[in-house]
Formats: C-alpha cells, sequence, structure tokens
C-alpha cells in the first residue's frame, strides 16, 4: 500500500466496507486488549461494519481489536486513523445523528431503548441463535485523529462499572 490515504466510501453497508477494506484500503491490524477473565474469540467479519457514514472521510489505517467474551457477554472495538483530528471528530458527530441511530436499528434488526454516555447507543436486538433478545451497546470515542468504535453485547447488559472500564481503555 502506498504512503497515501485511502478514501473509504463506506457507513455501515458491510459489503461496501469488507470491498474498500479488501480491495487496497486502509492498513488493517490486530491488536488485543487483555481484561481479567476474558477470552479472545473469532470475530469475522467484526465491529468495523458498525462505524457511522465515513464517506468523503479519509481512513489511513485500522485497528481491530480481538473480540473478547466472558459468560455470554462480548466486547468487540475497531478504531479508525484519520489524517487529522477534525475528521475524526467529523466521524463522531455523524455518528450522534439520528441517520447513525436508523442504520444501527436497521443492520441490528432491534429498537433503541436508551442513549449512553457520550456518543452511545442501547439497543434491544433479536439472538441470532434462538429466542430471547440481547442488549447491545455502541459507543464511539474520538480523540486526536482516531475514532473507536465499541460494541458491547450482554443478555442482560453491562455492569455500569464494568462499562466505565471498557469505555476508558479504549478511549485512550
Amino acid at each position: 500500500m502506498s504512503g497515501r490515504a485511502v478514501r473509504t466510501v463506506t457507513g455501515l453497508s458491510l459489503s461496501l466496507l469488507c470491498a474498500a477494506c479488501g480491495a487496497g484500503g486502509p492498513q488493517t491490524a490486530t491488536t488485543e486488549v487483555p481484561f481479567l477473565g476474558w477470552r479472545p474469540t473469532p470475530d469475522p467479519p467484526g465491529i468495523s461494519q458498525l462505524a457511522p457514514d465515513l464517506s468523503g472521510l479519509e481512513v489511513i489505517a485500522r485497528f481491530d481489536v480481538r473480540a473478547l467474551a466472558r459468560r455470554g457477554d462480548v466486547i468487540r472495538a475497531s478504531t479508525f486513523i484519520f489524517p487529522n483530528a477534525r475528521q475524526a471528530a467529523e466521524a463522531q458527530k455523524r455518528g450522534a445523528g439520528d441517520d447513525y441511530q436508523g442504520d444501527l436499528e436497521r443492520a441490528l434488526r432491534g429498537d433503541t431503548v436508551a442513549h449512553g454516555p457520550g456518543v452511545g447507543l442501547h439497543l434491544r436486538v433479536p439472538r441470532p441463535t434462538g429466542a430471547g433478545t440481547d442488549t447491545v451497546e455502541v459507543y464511539l470515542r474520538a480523540a486526536g485523529r482516531r475514532l473507536t468504535v465499541i460494541e458491547l453485547l450482554s443478555a442482560h447488559g453491562f455492569d455500569p462499572s464494568l462499562r466505565d472500564r471498557i469505555l476508558a481503555r479504549f478511549s485512550r
């Protein structure tokens, strides 16, 4: 890949984002963030599909954290690196809008039940492998040139103190 930034012209569309990342798109790396008692788990294709619309912004790199699981709860995160803080802030601003909420509801086939701290949404979604529903929390954290998308999935919702520790860890 050349040193030039690559334009990403996708939002929540799974097919377009996968195509952009797989065909000369932004550099992608996987890192692991340890949380005591959580185990890394395969996560294809990953959380990056839940990013807000990034069209017109330049993503120069993307770093996916390996999904972490514990007793049916899952933590997933993906960080997008932009050439400047202005673009990262713009991506986060797009995530604060009603369009993004609607995109998430459609993509996850769920309903928003609450708003979380900062730019965050709590949705109730049907389980893909059985009866019942789960709580999905999606947060967007911008810091400098970075925007991190964090997803917390749980049958009962995350304990607020655990949520705060997770968000603090991924917001650095």
